[in-house]
């Protein structure tokens, strides 16, 4: 028998054993052209039954509401691997068929939640008056939500112009997107620019006339930024990196931004801000600027003192040739170097004790012990690269398997250039009374292994390991009874918080030394007095790491409120008020900045959520950080009911009282002193 029909075959026998599973079978094998038919056969498919559903007589919470759930979830399923393949098909061809339908699937759901037919079925079977509770109550009220928000109760010309507005914020989103994605500029740098950046990284780098070729993905990007001792060289990196986008994005946010404001005001709306945080924890703009504009000042008080000391780096690394300014191709390389001189914390030694498989099995161990898991490694099993790893998720007591993730943590050409948690298949009840499990991806860039050293990882990079998986168990471990709560789609300005909860665990002394292993012998755990210095340097920079996070947020709620004559005036403007570090020249960073599309009116969710993320951690510190029944407390309040409850209810279960933002701000250094952790 030929290869390509066994392959085939064993390709069917998976499908066929994950469907046996209760798993939904997904094929990541497919053509450009049977994904193209795949993703029209499932609008098709969606399209007869929402008719049906539409022409429905005698509508009721069934009928309507759970019925229109189960449609959009069966069109979530169908659609979901041709639309993830266009984030990592190894094929162009499949990636652009991929990122095609994705957009056609989200211009379809703008369609769709813009029926006036299915809206009455909804509104006749809301009529009825059916007594409900829990999450059927929370599913009626969201839905009708949705297509209120979706200019249901606008005169159809009203309407009509709303569905048109936001499908072409769709096409411009996606195509703002890919066009980062994309990005395949470099630089070239000669041995002498190359000084001080690791020998592992100048091995590997491909060579162009005697130069060394660095990209702009990660991998190349941070460690010759945070490296490099020639600040010209640094200067030049930095504006590609910022230059990613172009004009041509520069041209799609304005358009974005505009049709936002349409929208919104179609909707009644004050601003785009106002629509978007009705839903969120936050619930008005004013409330997020009070927080962001409050936090900033007790930042400040931290921030600056860390800037003159980066300055006086500078100025004596540089001499008379300093102008006496920290820019945005400075502070990595001067933070590196603080955190080399005055905290003996070298990032590329520490690296040498983290290679990545090591950490990624330790993780998973770590994972499994805290939360009450067990984790089974079943390979590549027809995934859509060599490079992934597929594992089965079951409960550690009862056996029980509950869901599936992937691992794909190498960069390739074309594959999505940052880190994230895909949801795949999303958890919910099936109409035959079964739990669909769940499926999610892990997606990284972290470095490649070579023939003369594995994959290692900088400490960060464990870090953020940690939060995407965090992601990963958000998404995998739910028991929503419904899509639209499953899982991680719960308020966007809580979503983070699980998954930095996740990030204390790798700066705990014990843990630390369970994941670590030097490259060249297992055996060789990270030194304690390395340990002492990475730990005692924590909060080193953190001002300026924090304020960078604030402007990212000011930056984005002011386009979403007042907008921008031009979004890199602004950029220049708020960059250097709010993170004391100044905008390179011509270059434009607001194209690459991706968070736009789709954490619109959002980011300041990072720093939201990580409130809520230390003060359930301070828990953990009181009962012990792998203390198993916290950890299936964590899984019972906040990882399984996901959206299907307020999520300051959910939080204030774990905690056993109200949250607040006293961990938060003793972590940073800036709260009260003395402030304790509390045990439930």
């Amino acid at each position: 028998m030929n290869r390509p029909i066994t392959a085939t075959l064993a390709l069917l026998a998976c499908l066929a054993l994950d469907a046996r599973a209760g798993f939904y079978p997904l094929d990541f094998t497919i053509s450009a052209q049977a994904l193209k038919e795949a993703c029209a056969a499932a609008q098709a498919k969606a399209e007869g039954r929402l008719q049906a559903l539409a022409g429905e007589t005698a509508p009721d919470f069934r009928k309507a509401f759970t019925a229109f759930g189960e449609i959009m979830g069966d069109l979530d399923d169908e659609t979901a691997a041709p639309i993830f393949l266009g984030q990592v098909s190894p094929d162009k061809a499949v990636r652009d068929a991929g990122t095609d339908c994705d957009t056609a699937v989200s211009k379809y759901a703008v369609d769709v939640y813009s029926r006036a037919g299915l809206f009455k079925v909804l509104k006749a079977a809301a009529d009825r008056g059916e007594l409900l509770e829990g999450e059927d109550a929370r599913l009626f009220e969201k839905v009708l939500l949705d297509f209120k928000r979706s200019g249901l109760d606008l005169p159809d010309a009203e309407r009509e112009k709303l569905k048109e507005l936001r499908q072409k914020i769709v096409s411009l989103s996606n195509d703002f997107s890919k066009e980062v994605a994309e990005t395949g500029d470099f630089a070239l740098f000669t041995e002498a620019q190359m000084a001080g950046t690791p020998e592992d990284m100048r091995k590997r780098l491909d060579q162009v006339d005697g130069k060394y070729k660095v990209t702009l993905d990660y991998p190349d990007y941070f460690p010759f930024v945070e490296n490099a001792k020639d600040p010209e060289a640094r200067r030049i990196l930095e504006g590609k990196f910022n230059l990613r986008g172009g004009q041509k994005n520069k041209a799609r946010l304005k358009e974005v931004l505009a049709l936002r404001v349409e929208a919104a005001k179609l909707l009644g709306y004050k601003t785009h801000a106002h629509f978007v945080l009705e839903e969120r924890m936050a619930k008005t703009p004013e409330a997020v600027m009070a927080f962001l504009d409050g936090l900033r000042r007790k930042l400040y008080l931290k921030g600056r003192p860390e800037l003159k000391d980066l300055l006086a780096l500078k100025a004596a690394e540089e001499g008379p040739r300093s102008d006496g300014v920290l820019h945005a191709w400075d502070w990595r390389y001067y933070h590196e170097k603080l955190m080399r001189t005055r905290y003996q914390v070298d990032q590329q030694k520490i690296k040498e004790y983290f290679p990545t498989d090591l950490v990624v099995e330790q993780m998973l161990a770590i994972y499994q012990e805290l939360l009450g898991l067990k984790f089974r490694d079943l390979g590549p099993m027809g995934a859509w690269h060599p490079d992934v790893k597929v594992y089965e998720i079951s409960d550690s007591r009862t056996g029980v398997v509950l869901a599936r993730f992937f691992m794909d943590l190498y960069p390739r050409e074309g594959k999505y250039k940052h880190a994230a948690a895909f949801t795949l298949i999303q958890g919910r009840v099936l109409p035959d009374g079964s739990y669909q499990k769940p499926l999610s991806a892990m997606v990284a860039n972290f470095d490649k292994p070579t023939a003369e050293k594995p994959s290692l990882l900088q400490h960060g990079d464990v870090e953020t390991l940690f939060h995407e998986f965090g992601h990963i168990m958000h998404q995998t471990l739910t028991r929503a009874r419904y899509r639209r709560f499953s899982g991680t789609a719960v308020a966007r300005d809580f979503v983070e918080c699980p998954s930095q909860m996740f990030e204390n665990w790798v700066w705990d002394e014990g843990i630390l030394q369970r994941m670590s292993g030097h490259y060249a012998d297992r055996a060789q755990k990270l030194p304690q007095d390395m340990i002492r210095r990475m730990l005692a340097a924590r909060l080193v920079d953190a001002g300026l790491k924090y304020l960078r996070q604030n402007f990212f947020a000011t930056y984005d709620m002011t386009l979403n409120i007042a907008g921008a004559s031009d979004t890199t005036e602004l950029y220049a403007r708020l960059m250097p008020e709010v993170s004391l570090i100044p905008m390179s020249p011509g270059v434009i960073p607001e194209a690459s900045f991706t968070h736009e599309m789709g954490y619109d009116a959002g980011y300041y969710g990072y720093l939201w959520s990580e409130v809520f993320a230390q003060d359930a951690f301070s828990r953990f510190e009181g009962d012990g950080i792998l203390n198993e029944e916290t950890g299936r407390d964590f899984r019972r309040w906040v990882l399984e009911p996901g959206g299907s409850r307020e999520e300051s209810v959910s939080l204030k279960g774990f905690l056993g009282r109200e949250p607040n933002d006293e961990a938060f701000l003793r972590e940073l250094g800036i709260g009260t002193p003395g402030a304790k952790p509390a045990k439930k």
